[in-house]
């Protein structure tokens, strides 16, 4: 059993493909802010999946919490977790209400048809399996009627995850000041000044002008090259064979690692622009959605929204 301690609180939860990864990284450069982690833990979520994560991990699958690296932490004032799919969690908001009184909050937002369509990509960039075009995506979710169904792993990345009225409107209810709603289109417009109003709200000293502010986990997909399919899934032959050649596992990822690497970096990549008609058939799925965001300071607090743009 692996237990750390302080436990992390300020957390980014959420929701995916809304800014989180880059407010990530620019946050764990201050020194007020220690990340354990090399990217997201979900170690509220850790255990039994309470809903698909993507389409090919339903819920019910187990979910392992990577290693928190508390090794270098020098008493900073915030331990910070990054864990994009939380925000969906009962579990997650229950841990944080009841046990984590400190922890700080933060929930970002985006136009839900983005989160859809870059979603898909997310998924194509990451998961080998997963080769379904766009349009085949939304073809699946056309015919299951673009309903939530935490049953159907195919569709519901893409239908529960660009829904965020009812999570945050639930998490703000139970958390009140503790938590800040940040759109994403204040973190492309105004970087540093939102950053500043975090790490104000927060408390502790503001960055200088010169922090580095580059985008992270941009647009991308999976080398299409028969190369690069081939080392990702080489024939089941040749990993046996490897296996006895190359006994160890330790010492297979340290001679192959560097041969099979490129083929798993994500290629530029620019996704499809929707057709008129499929882009207002969309607007119609997600039209309380988009009137949420539109109108947010109509739903929530607007001393708990962070808005430069």
């Amino acid at each position: 059993m692996h237990r750390f301690e302080p436990a992390p609180n300020l957390l980014l939860v959420g929701g995916p493909k809304t800014g989180t990864t880059s407010l990530m990284h620019w946050l764990r450069s201050h020194k007020q802010i220690y990340h354990p982690w090399p990217n997201e833990s979900q170690f509220l979520i850790a255990g039994v999946a309470e809903f698909p994560t993507s389409p090919i991990h339903p819920k019910g699958i187990g979910i392992l919490a990577p290693y928190a690296d508390l090794s270098n932490y020098n008493k900073e004032n915030y331990v910070m977790d990054k864990s994009a799919f939380h925000l969906y969690s009962t579990r997650a908001l229950s841990s944080i209400k009841d046990q984590m009184p400190e922890a700080k909050v933060i929930i970002t937002l985006r136009d839900p048809i983005d989160i859809m369509l870059s979603m898909h990509q997310e998924h194509r960039k990451r998961l080998i399996d997963y080769t379904l075009t766009q349009d085949e995506m939304i073809d699946f979710c056309r015919e299951a009627g673009f309903v939530i169904d935490e049953n159907n792993p195919q569709t519901y990345s893409f239908m529960r995850f660009p829904q965020l009225k009812q999570p945050v409107l639930e998490w703000v209810e139970k958390l009140g000041d503790r938590v800040r709603i940040i759109p994403i289109n204040t973190i492309k417009a105004a970087p540093l000044q939102t950053l500043n109003e975090i790490l104000e709200w927060l408390g502790i000293e503001k960055f200088s002008d010169d922090i580095n502010l580059s985008k992270q986990n941009e647009s991308g997909i999976l080398n299409s090259a028969r190369w690069a399919r081939f080392v990702r899934t080489p024939p089941t032959l040749l990993v046996s064979l490897v296996k006895i050649l190359i006994p160890t596992q330790k010492l297979r990822k340290a001679i192959l690692d560097p041969i099979r690497s490129p083929a798993f970096k994500p290629k530029p990549y620019r996704r499809p622009e929707l057709s008129e008609e499929v882009r207002k058939e969309l607007e119609t799925v997600f039209s309380e959605e988009l009137e949420f965001q539109k109108n947010l300071s109509k739903y929530i607090d607007s001393n708990l929204i962070i808005d430069e743009s």
